[in-house]
């Protein structure tokens, strides 16, 4: 797992376009999109963590609202 992590690593800082230079013709255009797709997934994952945290903070805020009425409500 640590060499194929590794392996995805090199390829993603290929990518990077401060290196057109040093590639390959044949290697420019699939590196570029690689490291392209790659920086857009890590913004989408972004705003999908960011999204699960404002759920998740109005779940808990819905959920201690609820447990402060069942502890104010008087006994029966």
């Amino acid at each position: 797992m640590w060499r194929s992590l590794f392996i995805v690593v090199i390829v993603y800082g290929c990518g990077h376009p401060s290196l057109d230079g040093y590639r390959p013709a044949a290697l420019d255009k699939p590196l570029q999109a690689f490291y392209q797709q790659a920086n857009k997934a890590a913004l989408e994952a972004r705003r999908i963590l960011a999204s699960l945290n404002v759920a998740g903070a109005s779940y808990l805020k819905a959920y201690l609202g609820q447990a402060e009425r069942q502890l104010r409500a008087p006994d029966q």
